[in-house]
This record gives structure tokens, sequence and C-alpha cells, in this order.
């Protein structure tokens, strides 16, 4: 076995962690898909993936996403008739020598449908679920029904309205300004992504970015700014978001919402968005164990 680290993926790496996800993504009936860019990591010259090898057979990865300089999320996925031969284990090792000097704190992700099927696999490598998780959420292509709003405008944002954009988001979400500004300039810049708004009385009130870079329109970041809430344009916004896109391209949509957020989830739901998976966080707590599979 080999492992290569790189701070980005050239496009033949891309292409064979892509084609490992699905792999891996098949077998156990999972659906998050990890971020495969280092565009809104903290440092991106900081090692981001760590490729392991089987001769020229890509069986295992491990992706690191860090927004901020304290925490990094991390993926790991071995190829299923690769498993239980210390390839994650190793990947693990090998990212905990590397980030010594950025001293990151970490958790690692996982889904709840995973779990339901390896019900001993926390224990046995020494982790613990955190207490808040994720809902995703999928909704099929299927078009809303819509009456025009003259009060409100969508549209794509463009440069003048980030600090705007950042300064509701920072609000909502609890980070910290310049983080909430660099994922609003990046989602302007990204050719995978959009960033869309809503226009009231010449103000942005929400914004929502759509990532085209999985086999899903996926929206996040979706926020309406305080004091513009309860007037249904969250509601509107959805609407208007998802018909203009069924235009656009040939995927369905996805969307995440925190465990307790509900009135968030409930909203989703009443657009015709589904439970699809529940994605959670684990921490180590008995290193001794890490990864023997």
């Amino acid at each position: 076995m080999s492992i290569i680290k790189t701070p980005c993926l050239d496009k033949e790496q891309k292409l064979q962690v892509e084609a490992l996800i699905k792999e891996v993504q098949t077998f156990d009936g999972t659906h998050r898909i990890p971020y495969l860019s280092n565009n809104l990591n903290f440092d991106q010259e900081m090692p981001a993936f760590f490729l392991a090898y089987e001769k020229n057979q890509l069986v295992g990865v491990l992706t690191v996403y860090a927004d901020e300089p304290d925490e990094a999320e991390l993926a790991i996925l071995v190829h299923p008739n690769y498993r239980r031969l210390g390839y994650a284990k190793q990947l693990f090792c090998v990212f905990r020598e590397t980030m010594k000097e950025y001293q990151l704190s970490f958790t690692v992700m996982s889904e709840q449908s995973f779990l339901a099927k390896h019900p001993d696999v926390l224990a046995n490598l020494g982790m613990t679920l955190e207490d808040d998780f994720e809902y995703w959420l999928s909704r099929q292509r299927k078009a809303y029904l819509l009456e025009k709003r003259d009060d409100l405008s969508v549209i794509k944002a463009s440069r003048e309205h980030l600090e705007a954009i950042a300064d509701f988001q920072a609000k909502a979400f609890g980070d910290p300004y310049e983080v909430a500004l660099r994922y609003a300039k990046e989602a302007l810049v990204d050719e995978t992504e959009k960033l869309y708004i809503v226009m009231k009385d010449d103000k942005v009130v929400a914004s929502c970015t759509v990532d085209f870079s999985t086999t899903y329109n996926y929206l996040y970041g979706l926020v309406v700014a305080e004091g513009y809430r309860g007037q249904g344009i969250g509601t509107y916004f959805m609407k208007v978001l998802i018909n203009s896109l069924l235009a656009e391209n040939e995927k369905a949509f996805q969307i995440a919402v925190e465990s307790d957020n509900l009135a968030a989830k409930r909203l989703y739901e009443s657009l015709g968005f589904e439970e699809q998976t529940q994605v959670v966080y684990a921490k180590v707590t008995d290193a001794s164990k890490l990864w023997e599979f």
C-alpha cells in the first residue's frame, strides 16, 4: 500500500475518488458526498486529501474539511473489498502525523444508516457520537405552482452584494464574519456553484448557494435576514430556485438541516423534500482502537 497526500485533487485523482465514493455509497446505502475541493479551507496549502493505493487502484481516501483553523471534519472511505485490512488506520495515522503542526481538533463524519448496519463499530473504534447531527433531505424533479410576488426579486448575486450576505449569514449561523465572507466570495467565483439572493426594497434579504458538483443540485446556506422572516420569503425563494434549476439541468435536489432546527426541516418537508439520511459526527475517545478495518 502507498499513501499520497495533497492539498488538492488533480483531474485524474478526482475521477478516481468520485468512482470510489460511488462504489462505497452503493454498498453501504449512504448519501453524503465529502467536499472534494480545498477552496474553503483556512489554509489552502494544508494537505486535504490522503489517497491509499494498492498498486494502481485507489482503495481508500481521507478528506479534510477545515474552514476554521481550530477544527476539521474528516471523511474516511475504504473500498468494500479492502476493509478490515488496516487501510483506514494507516490513512488516519498519516493524517495525524502530517497535521501535527496545525494542532487541529477533528470529528469524523458517518451516517446513521451505516452505523445501523454496524452497531458495534463506534465502540470497537474507540469513538463516541456527538449529540448534534444533520438531516439530509432530497426532492425529485417536480415544478411548483408559483404565484409571482412583485415585492421580491430573485437574482444571482454579484460582488456588490457580498458584504450584506456575509453579515446576515454570519449572524444566522454563528460564524465569524470573515468565514461567511469567504463562503460568499467562493460561491461567486466557483464554476460548480451559483449564489442567489432575494432583493426587497433594494435590500438583500435572503441568500442561498447551489452546488452542482455532485449528482444533485445541493442547496446550502439558505438564510432570510433577521427582520424579514415570517413573510414567506424563504418558501418563495426555494420555489423560484427549484423551478429555475429544473430548466438548467437534469438533477434532483438535496438540502441539509441541523438536527435542532426542526422548524426548517418542517418547512423543507412541506416543500416536498423527504429525509434521505442522517449525517452524524464522532470523536475519538480511545486512540488505541483506531480504525482496524
